[in-house]
């Protein structure tokens, strides 16, 4: 199953939810606090269409040492819901890691979960996985992952449906 024609259509769809005339939220809070090594931002909006949320929060020590968090919510009138959650840390020695986290599901539960991380140490190489769970407003789904180290990528899926019961994937 080809998750990103899905994928980008539902991305597609959220950004233009926010940046449409009539979704133009107003701001009720924002929090903002920055010193030399450190800072966050926080900020959350309403409206008649949607509720959001979003903070961001970083840390470097100055000897190479740095981390940075950032998170999002919104929650639109009619039930659908998305969140994601993207943290990133590095090392004075070199190494590097990533996670990040994205759920995007409308008022009839059907929607998209994905969870990734990757990291590079010192030496330069990379590793990392991904996993995603497409759901459908019937309840069936399609897990699938992927793992990728030393240059080897590994990949498994499948489809179940609204039982549990293991289905055909359906092929585009």
């Amino acid at each position: 199953m080809n998750t990103v024609p899905v994928w980008t259509r539902m991305f597609v769809f959220a950004i233009a939810l926010a940046s449409c005339q009539w979704a133009v939220g107003r701001e009720r809070f924002r929090h903002v606090e920055r010193s030399p090594h450190a800072g966050e931002v926080e900020a959350a909006r309403s409206n008649a269409r949607f509720e959001s949320r979003r903070s961001r929060h970083w840390q470097a020590d100055g000897h190479g040492n740095a981390s940075l968090n950032r998170q999002g919510s919104a929650q639109g009138h009619r039930g659908g819901t998305a969140g994601y959650q993207v943290s990133r840390q590095r090392d004075d020695a070199g190494n590097a890691s990533g996670q990040r986290d994205i759920s995007l599901h409308g008022p009839g539960g059907a929607g998209v979960d994905r969870s990734g991380s990757i990291s590079r140490s010192a030496d330069g190489s990379v590793s990392g996985t991904r996993a995603t769970t497409l759901t459908t407003r019937d309840g069936g789904h399609y897990d699938g992952s992927l793992a990728f180290s030393d240059g080897k990528v590994s990949y498994s899926g499948s489809c179940h449906d609204a039982n549990g019961d293991p289905a055909p994937c359906r092929q585009r």
